[in-house]
């Protein structure tokens, strides 16, 4: 299992790659975001000039003629066009032009004016600088303009005055508050990890639904794996899957120094959370494939779940913690009630941790920061595991716990004991509906033959309950195939799955090598073989991978197995394409790679083509047909596939082999060369069961058959026996010469219907005529002796006349099974 789980991540590298690079991708940009958003600064250097402001109209009044008031109207415009600014001389009173302006732009006038200068030379000479309050900076600015015109006025026109405001650094208690407010990045940080880790979980599932929509784990369950194994051996693997993309986060937060989870030995606790979350999310898939019959479903769904059920829970309990909301304790019963999802507890564990840390962080800093803290009540945990917030215990330990809760309701769903139980309150009555009988079969029966059935029933619990099968009964011998016909719903793949332990027992029972099915299914699965009706393979395997694999489960020694594969594959001419692939023998629509691309599409938005299911053609000619890896294609042949699947059946040379329309598929050359197959493994003293809807194939192998109806055996006896007892009377075929052909014919119509009493004429064309006669008081000899004589008299070239074939038998029992619209009344 561990292998066969190495070999799909080795095959499937680049659904491998994308576990490790979405959640790292994801994680490296939002830290790039976070880091680039609040990164902070003591406020720079601010020169307190016009230029700040972009391109301004300056007005000024220097009323009179006088010189000096001249110099300064020079000196104004010499500095302010120097800046690029506008002056502008006005005549008159200044500031009556100022509000004429402002009146008539506008809020455009606080863009375009915002300084003005006015000078005096009337008794005590003054210079005035007006400002335009709407500006943060323009009284400073105003008074540095004049500052550098009376500068100018002494000291020359290369005098200057560069005035700047510096603000000064922050204060401890402000330095504080900042550092307090790192620990809301745990927030952001949380939310981008749990988006990536809702890729990343659903991955898991992948497999886990291809291998149950084929049916392939069930023919592992069968071949001997048990369940814990199959399992266990699964979370191993992906364990050690997540491990690496875990570690490679370890390495971002490490290179983007996010203190929290690098320092102080934090490393180790971030790393247990993510590995606990990992322990917890993929059961949870494991449990949830259930749901899903397509791979490519599985994944956008359950991607959609973990986001839902981690994003969403966490911005609701987040939010609702605001003390603004006052929700509160709204917030506190939804945290309870959330810690049964593992994407819930990973938001919130890393939210939580991360704030701890900033926090403790910030309340020991200094004096100031702890006088803080104490005044608003702000608490943090020495214990970083403590239970109550914003410690993490309780999230831990819901992860720890859920993983196990996990597995253990899986493996009471894999063993169906939950339907056992239910079976055993249910007994009573459906020993009264179904008047069960069961006798117990004696020691020596159940010792020397490999198959008894007693009295095996099957219902199907729905609204009007189904009954599938109707307490057959039937013992199968040593070298014996036997065949079990019926039409579609007869009720014959039931029968194979309860024999199988698929389904469960509703009454009845039944024993392969003296082990009961009911009670010991797991030795009973030891010794059988079973080939579905549809190709369980898996498709990132080759052939000879796979039966290697089923070889090992079947618990052949090592040194045997490659020389036990090499005969299969001889046996069954499947050398040319034992070290294919399966999705390169045909059509691969079922490949992983393609489906994991298909749902990313698919959650995305992308509209794709409907799935309507394609088996694949395991020819050596399957590659020369173009195909595309989305759109779906006719089904092709699948005739190469079903030998695989038989061979999976017969290696290990099981005591009881099951095999459910095994040449289903297969050209002429194909089917005989697996009935000779089975023929030897019939004669090797196996006991054989098979289901066909070829006539010619049960004639071939089976040495016993029974025609199923509405799950009950309504015949059962050797090919001659049925065909004796149910198929009585002979089938006359004859031909007539073609001169005056159609009044011999006519008066041959004549003959046969007087000479043989009840005949019906079945079918006549071009002087051809085909009869069936009653088999009363007829025999052999009887007949040829009537036809011998008349053969002359009415000119008959030929004849011939044999008896009622297999599918005629088959047939007139077709008036017992309902159709399928009566069936869903």
């Amino acid at each position: 299992m561990f292998l066969k789980k190495a070999a799909y991540s080795w095959r499937e590298w680049k659904m491998v790659a994308a576990q490790v690079l979405v959640p790292v991708t994801c994680v490296t940009l939002a830290l790039l975001a976070i880091n680039y958003s609040s990164e902070l600064f003591d406020d720079p250097m601010l020169r307190l000039t016009l230029g700040e402001y972009g391109r301004t109209v300056v007005p000024f009044s220097i009323p009179g003629t006088s010189r000096l008031g001249q110099q300064l109207s020079e000196h104004l415009k010499d500095s302010l066009q120097a800046e690029e600014q506008e002056p502008r001389e006005v005549l008159g009173d200044l500031e009556e032009f100022l509000i004429f302006r402002a009146s008539v732009e506008g809020g455009g006038f606080n863009e375009r004016c915002l300084v003005a200068v006015s000078f005096r030379d009337v008794g005590e000479r003054t210079v005035t600088a007006l400002f335009n309050n709407q500006a943060y900076h323009s009284p400073a600015t105003a008074l540095a303009i004049v500052d550098n015109l009376l500068f100018k006025l002494l000291c020359g026109p290369h005098a200057s005055i560069v005035v700047s405001n510096f603000p000064q650094p922050r204060s401890a208690l402000q330095a504080a508050k900042d550092q307090f407010n790192e620990g809301r990045k745990g927030f952001d940080i949380a939310l981008n990890l749990l988006f990536a880790m809702a890729f990343l979980a659903s991955t898991f599932s992948i497999l886990a639904v291809s291998e149950r929509a084929v049916q392939a784990k069930h023919v592992q369950f069968v071949s001997g794996v048990h369940v814990a194994t199959f399992w266990l051996s699964a979370l191993l693997w992906d364990l050690i899957s997540f491990l690496i993309p875990s570690l490679l986060l370890l390495v971002v937060f490490k290179a983007f120094d996010v203190r929290a989870f690098t320092r102080d030995g934090h490393m180790a606790d971030t790393l247990l959370l993510l590995l606990l979350y990992g322990w917890a999310i993929i059961p949870l898939m494991y449990l949830m494939n259930f749901f899903f019959s397509g791979a490519a479903t599985a994944y956008t769904r359950l991607t959609i779940f973990n986001i839902l059920s981690g994003i969403a829970t966490f911005l609701m309990v987040t939010i609702m913690r605001i003390p603004a909301v006052k929700l509160e304790e709204l917030s506190k019963t939804l945290d309870h009630v959330f810690l049964v999802l593992p994407n819930h507890c990973l938001g919130m564990a890393v939210s939580s941790f991360y704030e701890n840390y900033e926090t403790r962080r910030y309340c020991t800093s200094s004096e100031v920061a702890a006088h803080y803290c104490k005044k608003y009540n702000i608490q943090y945990q020495e214990n970083f595991y403590a239970w109550s917030a914003p410690g993490v215990g309780r999230f831990v330990a819901s992860m720890a716990t859920s993983g196990c809760a996990y597995l253990i309701l899986l493996f009471l769903i894999e063993t169906n004991l939950l339907q056992r139980l239910r079976g055993i309150f249910c007994v009573f009555w459906r020993r009264r509906t179904l008047r069960t009988r069961i006798l117990a079969p004696s020691s020596d029966s159940l010792l020397h033959t490999p198959l008894i059935i007693k009295e095996l029933s099957k219902v199907y619990e729905q609204q009007v309950p189904l009954l599938a099968v109707d307490r057959i009964s039937l013992a199968v011998q040593k070298g014996e195939c036997f065949g079990l016909l019926g039409f579609n719903g007869a009720g014959k793949t039931t029968t194979f799955k309860m024999l199988t332990g698929e389904e469960s027992l509703t009454s009845g029972d039944a024993f392969v090598g003296g082990h009961s099915i009911s009670s010991d299914v797991g030795k009973v699965r030891q010794r059988i073989g079973y080939c579905p009706q549809f190709d369980a393979l898996l498709d990132h395997m080759t052939g000879r991978e796979m039966l290697v694999m089923y070889a090992r489960l079947r618990g052949i020694p090592e040194r045997h197995i490659g020389a036990c594969v090499e005969n299969t594959l001889r046996g069954l001419l499947l050398e040319p394409h034992a070290n294919k692939l399966l999705y390169a023998m045909g059509y691969p629509d079922a490949h992983s790679s393609l489906l994991f691309t298909r749902a990313v599409l698919q959650l995305l938005g992308v509209g794709l083509c409907r799935n309507t299911g394609l088996n694949w053609d395991m020819g050596a000619n399957a590659n020369s047909q173009p195909y595309s890896p989305i759109w779906h294609s006719p089904a092709p042949s699948g005739g190469n596939k079903r030998k695989l699947s038989t061979g999976i059946a017969l290696i290990g040379e099981p005591a009881v082999i099951f095999l459910d329309e095994p040449s289903t598929g297969m050209d002429p050359v194909a089917r005989r060369l697996l009935w000779d197959t089975v023929a030897r493994a019939r004669e090797s003293g196996k006991a054989i069961v098979i289901t066909s809807h070829s006539m010619e194939e049960c004639e071939a192998l089976c040495t016993r058959l029974a025609i199923m109806v509405q799950g009950q055996f309504k015949c059962l006896g050797s090919p001659q026996h049925l065909k004796s007892k149910f198929g009585s009377g002979y089938s006359l075929r004859a031909k007539v010469r073609s001169e005056g052909q159609q009044e011999a014919l006519e008066e041959f119509k004549a003959f046969v219907d007087l000479t043989f009493p009840g005949s019906v004429l079945e079918d006549e064309h071009q002087g051809m005529v085909h009869y069936h006669l009653p088999g009363q008081n007829l025999s052999w000899a009887k007949v040829f002796g009537i036809l011998e004589k008349a053969k002359e008299k009415y000119s008959v070239d030929d004849y011939s006349v044999s008896q009622i074939s297999l599918e005629q038998v088959f047939l007139s029992f077709a008036h017992l099974q309902p159709s399928a619209t009566e069936e869903g009344r």
